[in-house]
């Protein structure tokens, strides 16, 4: 890539720890960005494995890495401290245990000035083992206004609620920081940061490398407060959406995550935990009482109505309906 002093600086922030047998791959791929002014800031939330060391390693090698080490505070905090140090113009995100194209962050420059857009957009692949899965590849280009990327981020479709996919510019996180000790950070401020955007531009390439690993926080085994956490963030993005006039059909979005939440803890065995998340998830839901059945359509009507009204019913039909299900299809 020419004329790099010419070119703004880029932020990239990576939230580190106990990473170690990733942590190379996702750095090297970094260092060798086509984009060259970029400013890597790596924050060691307290490894124990070696993953600090090896920060230290590369940032002796390439003067461009800044290493923060911290005490165990989780990715939240260690975001917000990449946050608070970065000096870029723009901002990118990249997973520990993740990697990424030679040419990604020249790809999502070129692609935010080409189109006057403050947050560019690319797609992902899904890299397990030895293979790696294309994630939404098609190679069309789609430009939203604010209100409409909201509505792209809600539904789900076109903009996921991942940081790491994106570049920012810095401004729009002025103010904003991750949520501490949730899951699911993500989409607990994606929607405020495209709210003070004018233009997010997506192009479907994929660049970025998602890498499913055993004992990662997004592949452990269903956890019900795992999967509240994920509503509860639903919940806050479609909330803030109603007060801001962008979508009045957002709560379907609430009642559906709060339907799915529940079959699963219909498998589960009931507990003071369960059925705590159970009595919120109802509470939030009958908030949105008046979406109607036509909006919701007909399977998802149904099953709000046994759940509002016959709720220990539902989960005990829910619960053997599924068990039935199941040894059938370990029959054939």
């Amino acid at each position: 890539m020419k004329n790099t002093e010419a070119l703004p600086l880029i932020s990239i922030i990576v939230p580190v720890y106990n990473v170690k047998d990733y942590l190379e791959k996702c750095l090297q791929s970094i260092c060798v960005q086509t984009y060259k002014n970029l400013e890597i800031i790596l924050i060691d939330d307290g490894s124990s494995d070696g993953s600090g060391e090896l920060c230290d390693l590369f940032a002796q090698r390439d003067g461009r890495i800044k290493v923060i080490h911290q005490t165990n505070a989780g990715q939240s905090a260690a975001r917000n401290r990449g946050l608070a140090v970065a000096q870029g113009e723009f901002l990118g995100f990249v997973d520990s245990d993740d990697w990424i194209e030679p040419d990604m962050y020249e790809f999502l420059y070129h692609l935010l000035k080409e189109n006057g857009a403050d947050i560019s957009i690319c797609s992902h692949y899904r890299d397990k083992g030895k293979k790696s899965v294309a994630k939404y590849s098609s190679g069309e280009q789609f430009v939203f206004t604010r209100d409409e990327g909201i509505r792209a981020l809600v539904v789900d479709r076109r903009i996921r609620n991942y940081v790491w996919d994106k570049l920012y510019k810095r401004r729009l996180f002025s103010g904003i920081t991750f949520p501490l000790n949730r899951i699911f950070e993500d989409i607990a401020i994606s929607y405020r940061i495209f709210y003070k955007a004018e233009k997010i531009v997506v192009r479907e390439f994929p660049k970025y490398h998602y890498v499913i690993r055993d004992g990662s926080a997004m592949q452990s085994k269903y956890d019900p407060l795992k999967e509240h956490n994920l509503f509860l963030s639903v919940y806050e993005q479609v909330y803030f959406v109603l007060e801001k006039g962008i979508w009045d059909q957002a709560p379907i979005y609430v009642l559906r995550r709060g339907i799915r939440l529940i079959d699963h803890m219909s498998m589960l065995r009931p507990s003071s935990s369960t059925e705590g998340v159970i009595k919120d998830v109802l509470a939030k839901m009958h908030e949105f009482d008046d979406v109607s059945c036509c909006q919701l359509g007909l399977s998802l009507s149904l099953k709000r109505y046994f759940i509002f009204h016959y709720m220990s019913a539902y989960r005990k039909t829910y619960r053997f309906v599924r068990l039935i299900l199941k040894s059938k299809r370990h029959k054939f």
